[in-house]
């Protein structure tokens, strides 16, 4: 089925902003430079077909020609005449439909390997996961496409990744596969790579690059992050010849600058040792000795339990924001900030971690409002895992973080406004006025209750979010966050609600479209406010902190800021909570290097707290008016 809207011309489309890839950009701030829908309007919007998906997992990305998204697939029977040896086939396709109208690029989705679910080769012991605790060695080679894919506008090429171990380089205009990159080699014993399931989404850098890791779960598969050049060759693997100790489902990210790749790992097999956040030199890009590739690694580690990463997102200024879980119980949503600081990494805030106690079980989405060239705020949501399980839960929320200190200022829980809007909320997506959208998963399986895309906007000055509106989906959604399109409209996707057993669990003939496997993809459109005159996002500001000295301090600290022009300074201390200690500088300066001295014992000697300070700074240039603003943190010890 396909419903007709109105729309926009592709000549507008290309000139506006893209949704190339998981959370936008290579920093993965999911904000786009596009106004989104104001409300929601049938006539305007459309609702197509995945035949035989069942699950559209993951989220949708976006050029100039359509938007593109990934399933699940169905599980094939064997083909006749095959070894014996190699059971099932599953064919997790790739979709892509016409911006406007919603109809297939491609005339029908494009079939992905046909991949086995389980292998006994000789030499290799049987594993007794995942293929009914028959004696055979257990594949992820399941044909899920569950990463989200990436679009290299400049050589017209979108790669996705999937559970059988291979990155896909697809021509986006032809609906063809280019070619394959394979992490894996299962008949060679002695193959160093064994490969993995791809779930986290693949990474462009400026030379067309793509950057991804793995997810090991049988006993052969490994986990590693890869990074393969454009032309289908291995640049470098880390490690290079063995595996992670943890997978990797949280999707990489660039800093500011695009010299550095941040790559955060989810767990071990047993769950016992901490996620690493690791930091990696871009270049050079060919293969590279382990030790030198490693810029450096910090094990993530909240009151003695290890974390798991699902989620990252890099600020403007370089902090790099993770989200996860602790294993306190069935787990407990988790954020913490770090401070990339060149040979090393510090913790941003004071605790380093935020627990976010609202029953669900990991934060699953990260989202920067980015104003100025600062980061004004983080948005994080919060869900539960998706097996049969937890289906129950029904617990997900969107919260608002205060970026520099991790102070929680406003979370909004859906079922409030909308009673049957209940469960995971998936990762937000934040247009050019600062409005957020999301999904809601609600309930598959017997007692199923349909999920829901809603539209928030968020009151800085009351510190609390406002629902502008809902749309309920035909089926629940499962972490399909949506994408803002270069029309204003969002996209995104959603699942059957069939169980697992009812539908995931069979086995078909190829060709053979079961009764209740096709999930719905959804072009929402409605009209839209003009962008806001917020300024820009901006170069680094003319002026600069060259040093803070000593830090940490005793009883005071020199700071020195640097200025390229004449205009007007602005300084004051304040505390992790926000509240102004101290006043440094507040008006007109020279050009050149200031000096200003911070006073940690306070007004007539009375000493302040020890523990984390910021020195925060504005410099408004005369000659337009404009404002730049950086900060500094200081650290005073307790006397």
């Amino acid at each position: 089925m396909v419903v007709l809207v109105a729309g926009f011309t592709m000549a507008e489309a290309s000139a506006q902003d893209l949704w190339l890839m998981k959370g936008h950009d290579v920093r993965r701030t999911g904000q786009s430079k596009n106004k989104g829908p104001l409300s929601i309007d049938p006539a305007q919007s459309w609702t197509a077909d995945a035949p035989g998906g069942i699950v559209l997992n993951i989220g949708a990305s976006i050029d100039e020609h359509g938007v593109y998204f990934g399933s699940w697939g169905l599980m094939r029977r064997s083909i006749p005449g095959n070894d014996p040896r190699r059971w099932d086939k599953s064919d997790g396709k790739l979709y892509g439909l016409d911006l406007e109208t919603g109809a297939p690029l491609w005339g029908d989705a494009l079939d992905l390997d046909l991949t086995p679910r389980c292998y006994e080769y000789p030499g290799r012991g049987p594993n007794l996961l995942w293929c009914g605790f028959t004696p055979y060695e257990v594949s992820f080679y399941n044909g899920t496409v569950e990463g989200q894919a990436a679009i290299d506008t400049s050589r017209n090429v979108l790669y996705v990744g999937r559970g059988d171990g291979k990155l896909y380089a697809v021509d986006p205009e032809a609906g063809r596969t280019l070619w394959r990159y394979r992490t894996f080699n299962p008949e060679r014993l002695d193959d160093p790579d064994g490969g993995g399931e791809v779930v986290s989404s693949p990474l462009l850098d400026d030379d067309g690059n793509i950057y991804f890791g793995t997810w090991g779960e049988g006993t052969y598969e490994t986990n590693a992050f890869y990074a393969v050049h454009p032309d289908s060759s291995l640049a470098w693997r880390y490690p290079s010849a063995s595996s992670l100790t943890h997978r990797i489902f949280a999707s990489p990210a660039l800093s500011p600058d695009h010299t550095t790749i941040y790559v955060s790992t989810f767990r071990d097999n047993d769950g016992t040792l901490p996620a690493t956040l690791y930091a990696f030199h871009r270049a050079p890009l060919n293969a590279t000795p382990d030790q030198q590739r490693l810029k450096w690694a910090l094990d993530l580690e909240q009151n003695g339990l290890p974390m798991q990463t699902t989620t990252l997102a890099v600020g403007t200024d370089g902090a790099i924001y993770v989200g996860g879980l602790s294993p306190e119980g069935f787990g407990v949503p988790v954020l913490t900030a770090i401070e990339d600081l060149g040979d090393r990494a510090a913790f941003k805030w004071d605790p380093p971690y935020v627990t976010l106690r609202d029953g669900a079980q990991l934060v699953l989405g990260i989202a920067l409002r980015e104003v100025a060239g600062q980061t004004e705020r983080l948005y994080a949501t919060t869900a539960n895992l998706g097996t049969a399980l937890f289906n129950t839960k029904e617990e997900g929320a969107l919260y608002a973080v205060e970026p520099l200190t991790g102070r929680v200022v406003a979370s909004y829980d859906p079922s409030d406004d909308v009673g049957t809007a209940v469960g995971s909320v998936n990762s937000p997506a934040i247009d050019a006025n600062g409005a957020i959208y999301f999904g809601v998963r609600g309930r598959f399986g017997n007692a199923p209750v349909n999920g829901y895309y809603f539209g928030v906007t968020y009151d800085a000055q009351a510190e609390r979010f406002e629902k502008r509106w809902h749309f309920e989906v035909d089926g629940y959604v499962e972490w399909s966050h949506p994408a803002i399109g270069p029309d204003g409209g969002l996209y995104a996707g959603s699942a059957v609600n069939q169980s697992t057993d009812e539908i995931r669990g069979g086995i078909y003939d190829e060709g053979v479209i079961p009764e209740g496997s096709t999930p719905l993809f959804y072009a929402l459109k409605g009209p839209t406010l003009p962008v806001r005159t917020d300024p820009p996002l901006q170069a680094p500001p003319p002026f600069r902190f060259t040093s803070a000295y000593p830090n940490p301090f005793a009883t005071q600290s020199v700071l020195e800021l640097e200025l390229s022009g004449a205009g007007s300074l602005h300084v004051q201390v304040v505390d992790v909570l926000g509240r102004t200690v101290a006043q440094l500088a507040d008006g007109p300066v020279s050009a050149g290097r200031h000096t200003l001295t911070w006073d940690g014992r306070g007004v007539n000697g009375a000493r302040l707290a020890g523990g984390i300070y910021f020195v925060r700074a504005r410099w408004t240039d005369p000659a337009t008016g404009q404002v730049f603003s950086t900060s500094r943190k200081l650290i005073r010890l307790t006397m």
